[in-house]
């Protein structure tokens, strides 16, 4: 009979010491969300973004590579990106735009976190207005209706556009996504790209618009330099023979050749009519990799 007193007191005493380790996880995410309220007042004095995908990243890898214990590599995301979200809360309101319907909706909450705010766009065009207005600060939009947007439509070679895409998300396991978000959902932020390297590591991502060339010429690039494509549909003129519309997709690839190399290989593939622009370059998350 004093066998389940004493089991009874043994998890009594492990519960006592989760207790007890919970009460310092409190003490230190308090102390973690009082650093980063300082570091959002920084930010406001010098005029930069709340959020940094970049660096959110970063420390996630950098994170999972310090690991020793049972905890995974998913775990280890999920827990970070939710405390990520509520230090943002210190420093001000995030606005998350979200594209694609609820399978949107619950791939940016599973990206970003609960003390962020969401709102549903109907459409590119109006989250591209949205964000313009800087009526929300992200737009997540299934990466298909990125060919969507206004800007992408009117854009020529060796023009700027007024965002950048910083990030990727997979559709959500819970919903069956629609055709556009089969490929996954990207993550815009205002502004223009910045400079960065010349020539990406192989954990980064660069996604570029190629427009203006064949689908023969499409194929053709796809052969030889790979990466993945998304398309959209030629828009054919009138009389134009089969396979010359005139096609625009985007084209994803790991350490791409550097820029006047994928210029100079656009033209020789696909034709003097055909451009090509770079909308965005992001670290790949550690756990998509695996």
């Amino acid at each position: 009979m004093a066998e389940p007193a004493t089991s009874e007191r043994e998890i009594d005493r492990l519960r006592r010491r989760l207790g007890g380790i919970d009460r310092q996880l409190l003490e230190l995410l308090n102390q973690r969300m009082d650093v980063a309220r300082d570091i959002g007042e920084w930010k406001r004095r010098n005029g930069l973004f709340l959020f940094d995908a970049i660096r959110e990243e970063a420390v996630i890898a950098d994170l999972i590579r310090r690991n020793s214990g049972s905890l995974s590599d998913r775990a280890i995301r999920a827990i970070f990106l939710e405390i990520f979200s509520s230090a943002r809360g210190q420093q001000g309101l995030l606005r998350i735009g979200c594209g694609g319907g609820a399978a949107g909706l619950l791939a940016a909450q599973n990206r970003f976190g609960a003390s962020d705010h969401f709102r549903m766009v109907r459409s590119a065009a109006e989250g591209q207005r949205l964000l313009t207005a800087e009526s929300i600060d992200i737009l997540v939009l299934p990466k298909q209706r990125v060919l969507d947007l206004p800007s992408v439509l009117r854009h020529k070679s060796g023009a700027r556009l007024s965002w950048t895409v910083c990030g990727e998300i997979d559709p959500p396991h819970a919903l069956a996504c629609g055709r556009a978000a089969r490929f996954g959902f990207y993550i815009i932020g205002l502004g223009e790209e910045s400079p960065g390297p010349r020539e990406l590591s192989e954990t980064q991502k660069a996604v570029f618009l190629l427009a203006g060339g064949s689908r023969e010429s499409i194929d053709r690039w796809a052969d030889r330099l790979g990466g993945c494509w998304i398309r959209r549909g030629a828009r054919a003129g009138i009389g134009q023979p089969p396979g010359t519309a005139d096609l625009s997709g985007l084209w994803e690839a790991f350490a791409p050749p550097p820029p006047e190399a994928l210029r100079e290989r656009c033209r020789e593939i696909c034709g003097n009519s055909a451009w090509i622009v770079r909308l965005g370059a992001y670290p790949i998350p550690t756990v998509a990799r695996l």
